[in-house]
């Protein structure tokens, strides 16, 4: 195991403690949702802020963070690459910017623009899932040789982490979609309330599993842990 100066063993992300925490985090705010679902607090009554589904809420505003965090540590790797392998430091420098997207998109809702101007193809409620399905079957392709490159257990450990994030981003996007036109539109019926608290969990998990694996590759390949971009 390599040993590191002790200003790089305090970089960020550098120790268990810090990933305890985005994992309590994730539970707590995803478990103030289910919460409020499992006693169905009307929309009067509901706390907004610790809804999972509501676009001003410290879930979002954990996702697009974890989200970023993940695409800087990203980054930071494949800066931290291009002395060893140029192809491989740039995959992860279009995987970093492939996060900062998803990020953005927590706020901004490029998704919900995208599946208002195609319509309802494939006859689903939120129709964007089909074009999102291709692209990402497209990018798996294309990433065949990295995941190759960084060894078996962490492409592994960030394939699992991929089909946990699209199940819920796509999967249960694509069902709540129909489950919410089979409801009138009603955001807060309980079948609903269910789908969009497994969606968004599963986007989480996804992602922290994913942080999981980049920080083992990091451990893997000796290089120094935590986020020190340029150094």
């Amino acid at each position: 195991m390599p040993v590191y100066p002790q200003h790089v063993r305090s970089g960020f992300l550098s120790n268990s403690s810090s990933m305890g925490i985005i994992c309590t985090l994730w539970a707590v705010l995803l478990g103030g949702s289910f919460f409020q679902d499992a006693i169905a607090l009307s929309a009067d009554a509901r706390v907004w802020l610790l809804d999972v589904d509501a676009e001003r809420s410290f879930y979002t505003w954990f996702s697009q963070t974890i989200l970023a965090l993940t695409g800087l540590m990203l980054v930071d790797t494949g800066s931290k690459m291009f002395s060893r392998s140029r192809r491989i430091a740039l995959q992860f420098l279009l995987l970093g910017a492939v996060f900062f997207l998803l990020s953005a998109d927590e706020g901004l809702s490029f998704h919900e623009i995208l599946s208002a101007k195609i319509g309802g193809m494939g006859g689903l409620h939120f129709a964007w899932v089909i074009p999102a399905a291709i692209l990402c079957l497209v990018g798996l392709v294309v990433l065949v040789p990295f995941l190759r490159a960084i060894g078996p257990k962490v492409a592994s450990m960030m394939l699992v982490a991929a089909g946990i994030f699209l199940s819920g981003a796509l999967g249960m996007e694509a069902i709540g979609g129909e489950v919410l036109s089979a409801n009138d539109g009603d955001i807060l019926a309980r079948p609903y309330r269910l789908l969009v608290n497994i969606e968004e969990g599963a986007e989480g998990l996804g992602v922290i599993l994913f942080l999981f694996a980049l920080i083992r590759y990091r451990g893997e390949a000796g290089l120094a842990p935590g986020i020190s971009l340029f150094r």
